[in-house]
C-alpha cells in the first residue's frame, strides 16, 4: 500500500502562522497535483492529510482549516486526468461544490461526485473534515454507466451503502496499520469500489456482485471492530451489537459463521487473551484473579477458570505463578 500522511504538525515550530500555510500550500499543491487552496484567516492554520492507494483506488482523509479548493483550466493542463472523485463530508461544516454549471451542497454525512477533468470549486463554510475516493473514469463506468449524470449532484446521506463506505474508509486508513500486503490492498480496493458503485446506483449485474462482495465485507469489518471495542462488557451480545449497528442478530451470526468463528467464540478468545496479558503484567499484580476475570468481561469465575485451563493448559492461578 502506498501511504502518505502530511500534517501541519510536521512543519517547523519556529514558523509563524502565515509561513506555515505558505510551506503547506507549496508542498501540498505539488503532492496533490494542481489544485489551488485558500484558508480561513480568522483561526490558526491546521491541516492533516492522509492518502493511501489500494490497487487502482485512491483514498484520502482531510481535516483542517482550508476554506476553498479550485481546479482551473491551467491546473488541468499541468496535471491532466479525468478520474471520477467522490467527496464525502465527515464533519458538520457544509461543503459546496460548483462544477458543470451546477451547485451541490453536502451537509454532515452527505456526498457528491465530481471529476478531475473539469474546472471546479469547492468551498467549506467552516473548518471541516472529509474523505475522497478517486477512481479511473473507465473503471467506474463499467459499474455505473450513468455516472456522468450524477456529477455535482448531492447524494442521499441516508443510503446504507454510503454510510458503510464512510466507516470503511476510516477503518482502512487507520494510522496504526502501516503494513503492506498486495493481496489485501486489492481486496480493500475492490471493496471500496463496490461500495462506491452501490452508492451511485450500479447496473443490475454489478450491484448484485457488489452487494455480495463489498457491502458484506464492509459489514464484517464493522462487526469485528465493534467486537474488539466491546468484548470486556459482560452484557455485550449479538442482540446489543445488532441494535447498535442496525443489523439483525441472525445476519451478524451468519456473517461471522463465514469466517469460521462465531460471535461467542470470538468474544471468548478476546477475553481470555486479555486475561492472559493481565495475569502476566506486573501492573496488575495486586489484583485478584477474580477481579481480572470481571474486568475482562467474565461474570462467572468457575466458567472463566475452566475456559482458561482449556485454552492455555493451566488454571489462571497456576499461569500467574509460572510467569
Amino acid at each position: 500500500m502506498n501511504r502518505i500522511t502530511f500534517s501541519s504538525d510536521q512543519l517547523p515550530a519556529r514558523l509563524g502562522d502565515a509561513a506555515r500555510f505558505g510551506h503547506w500550500h507549496e508542498q501540498f499543491e505539488a503532492l496533490t497535483c494542481c489544485v489551488d487552496y485558500s484558508r480561513f484567516e480568522d483561526c490558526a492554520f491546521r491541516a492533516q492529510f492522509q492518502f493511501a492507494q489500494f490497487s487502482d483506488v485512491r483514498v484520502t482523509l482531510f481535516d483542517g482549516t482550508l476554506k476553498r479548493f479550485a481546479r482551473s483550466k491551467s491546473a488541468i493542463a499541468r496535471g491532466p486526468d479525468d478520474d471520477f472523485c467522490l467527496l464525502l463530508n465527515r464533519g458538520t461544516a457544509q461543503l459546496q461544490l460548483s462544477q458543470f454549471g451546477r451547485d451541490a451542497a453536502a451537509g454532515a454525512g452527505g456526498a457528491f461526485l465530481g471529476t478531475n477533468g473539469a474546472t471546479a470549486e469547492m468551498v467549506v463554510e467552516a473548518p471541516g473534515e472529509w474523505a475522497t475516493v478517486t477512481i479511473a473514469r473507465d473503471r467506474l463506468l463499467q459499474l455505473v454507466p450513468r455516472a456522468d449524470d450524477l456529477m455535482a449532484r448531492p447524494l442521499d446521506p441516508g443510503q446504507p451503502a454510503l454510510r458503510h463506505l464512510k466507516r470503511y474508509l476510516e477503518s482502512v486508513l487507520d494510522p496504526n496499520d502501516a503494513g503492506s500486503d498486495p493481496d489485501l490492498d486489492r481486496h480493500i480496493g475492490t471493496t471500496v469500489l463496490d461500495l462506491l458503485a452501490l452508492t451511485l446506483g450500479a447496473s443490475r449485474d454489478a450491484a448484485e456482485i457488489a452487494t455480495l462482495r463489498g457491502l458484506r465485507a464492509a459489514r464484517l469489518r464493522e462487526i469485528l471492530a465493534e467486537i474488539r471495542t466491546n468484548f470486556t462488557n459482560p452484557a455485550f451480545s449479538p442482540r446489543s451489537l445488532a441494535q447498535k449497528i442496525g443489523l439483525s442478530p441472525r445476519y451478524i451470526q451468519a456473517v461471522l459463521h463465514e469466517t469460521g468463528a462465531s460471535f461467542t467464540e470470538r468474544v471468548l478468545e478476546l477475553r481470555l487473551q486479555h486475561a492472559r496479558t493481565a495475569l502476566m503484567s506486573r501492573q496488575h499484580g495486586g489484583l485478584k484473579v477474580s477481579e481480572i476475570a470481571y474486568a475482562c468481561g467474565f461474570n462467572d469465575i468457575s466458567y472463566f477458570n475452566q475456559a482458561f485451563r482449556r485454552r492455555f493448559g493451566a488454571s489462571p492461578t497456576q499461569f500467574r505463578g509460572s510467569t
